[in-house]
Order: structure tokens, then C-alpha cells, then sequence
């Protein structure tokens, strides 16, 4: 398999994490749709990563619909996400808040980057950190209370994910040190190889 995406992509990472940790080879290309557009749109027409091209050649696009296809080849019993009500469905709830928290965080980053300084619309950029800090008190909240187990599911891969890109491309503009227990998931995982070897770095993933 092949994935297409920078690990500083946190939808990329989530699936560069899931596939490490299901014991699914794959290799890597850090492309991404601003430097590598034409070479992106031949395996996703909307353009954008990730994308999973499977050993048969078939393209597989956005990181959930990627990760659905890895539990099902993994099986009930490996599946980083549960089969099984109710408790699909509870994990399902945790990763709206934080993919949510995720896009907003996408949209506040291409304010402060595509634009020059003077044309930057603050009123937009306030109002995309502020769901980010929202999500991130309730995503606080969930895991002060329920750290995870021995083994990451996809509700820890992708919180992590979460953190750390927030960590890498905006520190100064969220109070990070605030959320304790998000703090201590990603210190907690980033101790293991998947996480480590795909941690986001801007300058080679």
C-alpha cells in the first residue's frame, strides 16, 4: 500500500498511526495538494490527502472512509474502532468533537498562513480558535476521565494526533499547557514507535 500525505497532516498521521499499528506495511509520500497538486488530483479528484492506494491499485480517500476500510480488513477483533453498539457508537461521538476541532484548527492555520498579515481576517481566525478551545475542554474533559487502556484505539490515535499538531503549528495561539490531560495522552503515546515515527516535523514529513 502506498499513503499519499505529510505526517504534518493530522488526517494523514491518523491513518499512518492506525496502519502501523494494525501491522499493515506501507510505503509513504510526504506530497502534499499546495506543492504536488497535478500528482495529487491523479489519485484524488477533490485534490486533496490522504489517500491510500491498496495493493491492487484501487484509491481509497479521507482519512475516516481510509481507516473503515483498515478495521474491516482487520476484523472485529483488531479494529481500532468497535463494531458493536453502544459502544461505537460512544467512540464515534468523541472522534466528531475532535475531527470537528480538527477542521477548525485546518481552517485557522490557512488564515494565519495563506494571507498576508495585513489582509488577515481576525474576526474569522478568533472565532475558528475559539471551536478549537471548545472541543479541546470537552476532549479534557473525556480523557481526565478515561485515559485509555494498553493499547490505543482510534479515539487515542486521533485526540493525539489533535494535540500534536496543535503543538507544532500554533502554540502561540492556544493555550495548550491548559489541557492536562490531552498533555499527558500525547507524552503517554508518543513513547511508542507508531507515534514517534510519524510525529509532525515541517521541515521532512
Amino acid at each position: 500500500m502506498i499513503l499519499l500525505g505529510r505526517y504534518l497532516s493530522p488526517y494523514t498521521r491518523r491513518v499512518a498511526v492506525s496502519l502501523k499499528l494494525l501491522d499493515m506495511p506501507f510505503e509513504h509520500r510526504p506530497i502534499t495538494a499546495w506543492h504536488n497538486l497535478d500528482e495529487v488530483r491523479q489519485y484524488n479528484p477533490a485534490g486533496r490527502i490522504p489517500a491510500l492506494v491498496l495493493d491492487d491499485g484501487e484509491v481509497i480517500f479521507d482519512s475516516s472512509a481510509i481507516l473503515d476500510h483498515l478495521d474491516h480488513v482487520a476484523g472485529p477483533g483488531r479494529a481500532l474502532l468497535p463494531f458493536d453498539e453502544p459502544q461505537r457508537r460512544a467512540d464515534l461521538r468523541v472522534l466528531a468533537v475532535a475531527l470537528g476541532a480538527m477542521d477548525k484548527a485546518a481552517a485557522a492555520r490557512y488564515e494565519l498562513v495563506m494571507r498576508p498579515p495585513e489582509t488577515l481576517h481576525k474576526p474569522w481566525l478568533d472565532h475558528n480558535l475559539g471551536q478549537v478551545r471548545s472541543g479541546l475542554v470537552w476532549l479534557d474533559a473525556h480523557f481526565a476521565g478515561a485515559p485509555g487502556g494498553e493499547a490505543p484505539d482510534q479515539t487515542v490515535i486521533t485526540t493525539v494526533v489533535l494535540y500534536d499538531f496543535l503543538a507544532t503549528v500554533m502554540p502561540d495561539h492556544l493555550e495548550l499547557g491548559a489541557y492536562a490531560a490531552l498533555a499527558a495522552l500525547s507524552r503517554r503515546w508518543n513513547r511508542m514507535g507508531a507515534f514517534a515515527e510519524t510525529h509532525p516535523d515541517t521541515a521532512t514529513k
